[in-house]
C-alpha cells in the first residue's frame, strides 16, 4: 500500500486481518496511526523512490496499490512497480485524463479508480432509489443491491410479517436484515421490524418495485440541485444530466461556476451563495426533488443539507469528507451520506479477492460483503437445493446463468458455469470462495 492517507487507511482496515500488508508513506505520523490501529508493516519512504519500493519487498508482492493524494506520485510509483513486480497494480487518480489513458491502453496498470467518478456513479444510483441508504450493481447491471430502512409509515405491510408471509417480488431476495446489535442472514421465519435495514438483491425492475413500496409518495426524482462545483460536483451533475434529470449547480466561486457551464452545458449553473435563502426562494430551489451537497467542506455541507430540508427538498444526499461524521448527517435528515475515500477503497479491495470475482461491495462498516464470482466445476455445493441452506453465514441472492439471471428459491441449485452473487459475513467470505 503506497499512501497512508484516508483511502490507504480504509483499504488497510479491510485487508489487514486476511493479508500481509506493507504500508509505505513519507509521513511518520500517518504511519504511526496505521501501525497502532492495524497489524501491518510500515515503512517510511517515497513511492517515487525505487530504493524505497525495493525496501518494502515489492518484488514478491501480489498487489500494489498506489493511493496517495497526488496523481503524479501514484502514476510514477505504478510505473516503477511494474518494472520489478509481476503482481497486479491499482492506481487511484483524480484526473479523468489518466482514466482515459488507461482505458486507451496507454497506462500499463491493471486498474485505475477515481474517487470522484465512483462517487458520482454512487450518487446517480442513489438518486434512482431516493429512499435507499446504499446501492450497488452486479452482473453487468442486470442485478442491483439496494438497502432500505423500514419506516412504519410507508413499509408496504412488511412490519411484523415473516419473510414467508411477506409479499416478495419474484425477481428479488431479502439477503440481510441489519439491526443495531446484529446482522441477520434471514430464513422464512424471520420477522421484519420497524427500523430494520433490509438489504435486497433484485433485478432493476424488482428493485424499483421495492423502492416504490418503501418510499414516501412522490419520492421519484426528476430535478436535482448540486451544491458545489468542484470536480466531484461536476461529475455528479454530468452523470445526472445523462440520466435525463433537470440539474442545477450552485457555487459561490465564479471561476468554478464558469468551468461547469463550459464542461456540462446541459445543466443550469448559478454563481451564488447557496446559504442565501432569498436566492434559494427566488430560484424555487425548494421545489427540486433532490439536493446533493458536495462543497468539500463538511460543515458547510451539513448547513446546506439542513437548509435544503428546511425549504422543502425531500431527498438530500451529501458527500462527506470525514467518515466519522456520516451518522451526524443521517441524524440531520440526510437521506444518504457518502465518503469518497470509502467508495474508492471498496473498489480497490475488490482486487484482493479471488480472481474469479467480478463484483464486490461492502456493507455495515465492512462487516458484510457481497461478492459475485464464478462457481468452480468441482464445487461441493453444486446441485444442492437452497432449502438445505448449504452456506453458513451467507446467502445466494442471485445466479447468473448464461443470459439469464435467477433469484433463487428453495428448490433452485447451483450448476456448472454459474456465477453467484453472495452476501455474507466478511469473516466467512474467504472460506466461501474456497468452497465455491
Amino acid at each position: 500500500m503506497i499512501g497512508a492517507g484516508q483511502v490507504g487507511t480504509a483499504v488497510v482496515a479491510a485487508l489487514h486481518a486476511t493479508h500481509d500488508v506493507t504500508v509505505l508513506d513519507l509521513d511518520a505520523d500517518r504511519l504511526s496511526a496505521v501501525s497502532y490501529g492495524f497489524d501491518v508493516l510500515s515503512v517510511q519512504g517515497s513511492g517515487t523512490a525505487r530504493s524505497d519500493l525495493l525496501r518494502c519487498g515489492i518484488r514478491g508482492t501480489d498487489l500494489v496499490i498506489a493511493a496517495t493524494d497526488r496523481d503524479e506520485t501514484n502514476i510514477v510509483a505504478a510505473m516503477l512497480a511494474r518494472a520489478v513486480c509481476v503482481g497486479k497494480i491499482v492506481v487511484r487518480t483524480r484526473s479523468p485524463e489518466y482514466i482515459e489513458a488507461w482505458r486507451g491502453g496507454h497506462l500499463d496498470v491493471d486498474f485505475v479508480v477515481s474517487s470522484e467518478q465512483e462517487t458520482a456513479q454512487a450518487v446517480a444510483r442513489a438518486v434512482g432509489y431516493p429512499s435507499a441508504v446504499q446501492t450497488d450493481v452486479f452482473a453487468e447491471g442486470r442485478v442491483e443491491l439496494v438497502e432500505f430502512v423500514v419506516d412504519p409509515t410507508h413499509a408496504g405491510g412488511l412490519v411484523g410479517a415473516t419473510l414467508a408471509e411477506a409479499r416478495i417480488p419474484d425477481e428479488s431476495v431479502v439477503a440481510s436484515i441489519i439491526r443495531p446489535d446484529r446482522v441477520i442472514i434471514p430464513t422464512g421465519s424471520d420477522r421484519i421490524e420497524a427500523g430494520d435495514r433490509i438489504v435486497l438483491i433484485a433485478s432493476p425492475a424488482a428493485a424499483r418495485e421495492w423502492a416504490q413500496r418503501l418510499s414516501p409518495a412522490g419520492a421519484a426524482i426528476g430535478e436535482a440541485v448540486v451544491f458545489g462545483a468542484g470536480e466531484t460536483g461536476v461529475l455528479i451533475a454530468a452523470t445526472l444530466a445523462r440520466l435525463g434529470l433537470g440539474v442545477r449547480v450552485i457555487d459561490r466561486d465564479e471561476a468554478r461556476a464558469r468551468l461547469v457551464a463550459e464542461r456540462v452545458p446541459e445543466v443550469r449553473v448559478f454563481h451564488a451563495d447557496a446559504t442565501d435563502t432569498d436566492f434559494l426562494a427566488r430560484e424555487a430551489i425548494g421545489d427540486v426533488d433532490a439536493a446533493i451537497c458536495c462543497t468539500s467542506d463538511d460543515g458547510r455541507d451539513l448547513l446546506l443539507a439542513l437548509i435544503a430540508r428546511r425549504i422543502g427538498v425531500s431527498t438530500v444526499l451529501a458527500v462527506v469528507g470525514e467518515p466519522k461524521l456520516i451518522p451526524v448527517f443521517h441524524d440531520a435528515g440526510v437521506t444518504l451520506a457518502l465518503n469518497e475515500r470509502e467508495v474508492t477503497a471498496e473498489e480497490i479491495v475488490r482486487f484482493t479477492h479471488d480472481p474469479r470475482i467480478s463484483g464486490f461491495a461492502m456493507l455495515e462498516n465492512d462487516r458484510v460483503e457481497v461478492v459475485e464470482f464464478a462457481i468452480r466445476p468441482e464445487s461441493a455445493l453444486l446441485g444442492r437445493p437452497f432449502r438445505e441452506r448449504p452456506l453458513d453465514g451467507a446467502i445466494v441472492g442471485a445466479i447468473v446463468r448464461g443470459d439469464r439471471v435467477l433469484f433463487p428459491r428453495g428448490d433452485d441449485v447451483l450448476a456448472i458455469g454459474d456465477r453467484a452473487i453472495i452476501l455474507g459475513d466478511a469473516r466467512r467470505i474467504r472460506d466461501l470462495e474456497q468452497a465455491l
